[in-house]
């Protein structure tokens, strides 16, 4: 069950990944959180978090390391010479599998997607997360997409977690809301098969890549 202090603070990571899921991160106050949250304290977000950017940090950190168990355990079982569509899957998956795994109602994809929407979380992200030159994800699948020059994939790559970001957050909206009969392994094998394709799609124009930000919030 945890200690009360930390059943405490889970209240209010639930309590905040909900209200910038529904509201944005900008439109909530750390005290309507701790209001949502139950508690009586309205210095809780800074006694528990030390303000509102460890709060934030708290919360894109939230399932990681879940999910990098289970990335680690899909790269285990690649063969020697994995497909693109497997290396994506290894990716994706665990993303997909929590998901699926929170109970309803779930706030998480809205509130990544919340995220990549203020430049200031997006700071608090990649400081949490870490980023480079070259994105993980490219590191991840470089070897996999010959011929695809790094700057066009790098800008595919964008893209796809946009795409991700935004296909999951509508898909949980409307569980939410019981208005769509489909699953999260269906979405899960759509997304799946459509980042595969547009990694390794032909490239027209190899100088022409769209520059894009790395944003790494999958």
């Amino acid at each position: 069950m945890g200690t009360q202090t930390d059943r405490a603070r889970e209240a209010l990571l639930d309590a905040a990944e909900e209200l910038f899921a529904r509201h944005g991160i900008d439109a909530v106050s750390n005290r309507r959180i701790v209001e949502h949250a139950g508690a009586a304290n309205h210095s809780a977000v800074a006694y528990h978090f030390g303000g509102r950017d460890g709060l934030l940090r708290a919360l894109v950190v939230r399932h990681n390391d879940e999910m990098s168990r289970r990335r680690s355990e899909l790269t285990a079982q690649l063969s020697d010479a994995p497909s693109i569509h497997e290396l994506i899957t290894c990716r994706l998956r665990p993303l997909i599998e929590l998901l699926d795994s929170l109970p309803r109602p779930s706030w998480r994809a809205q509130f990544i997607s919340q995220i990549s929407a203020v430049p200031s979380a997006v700071e608090v992200a990649k400081e949490v997360i870490g980023g480079s030159d070259v994105p993980e994800d490219l590191r991840f699948i470089n070897g996999a997409v010959e011929g695809i020059p790094e700057g066009v994939l790098r800008g595919r790559a964008y893209l796809l977690g946009s795409m991700v970001v935004g296909v999951c957050a509508d898909q949980e909206a409307k569980m939410n809301e019981d208005a769509n009969k489909g699953s999260w392994e269906q979405v899960g094998r759509f997304l799946i098969d459509a980042a595969a394709g547009m990694l390794a799609a032909p490239v027209t124009d190899p100088d022409g890549a769209v520059r894009y930000p790395n944003v790494p919030l999958l």
